[in-house]
């Protein structure tokens, strides 16, 4: 029998679900996270409440690096392509649809 005595707060239900999410995604991902705190702030939106931090800032920096390992691997692999032909590469490979498909084949 649930009481309110024994219900969690919405922060220790929030704590309980973000450690949840954290566990699935290192399980899914098969790797341990240092710094699990990276990680629960990449999976906290902004319209959470409460919250000091959340995924914008590491959304931005995360959104450069795989700008620069996609445009670098495409530099690398296609060296007789032009400039404009490899931008339109990285942008199709880069589309928020395209990842999102690559997410949800990879369960996330």
């Amino acid at each position: 029998m649930v009481t309110d005595a024994n219900r969690l707060t919405p922060a220790e239900e929030e704590i309980t679900n973000t450690a949840t999410s954290v566990q699935a995604v290192e399980e899914l991902l098969k790797y341990r996270f240092q710094n699990t705190k990276l990680l629960e702030e990449a999976l906290t939106h902004s319209s959470c409440p409460n919250l000091i931090t959340n995924y914008q800032r590491l959304a931005f920096v995360g959104d450069a690096a795989l700008g620069l390992a996609i445009s670098s691997y495409f530099f690398v692999t296609y060296p007789d392509v032009d400039c404009g032909r490899l931008t339109d590469l990285r942008s199709a490979n880069l589309s928020t649809e395209k990842l999102a498909r690559v997410a949800v084949g990879h369960g996330l």
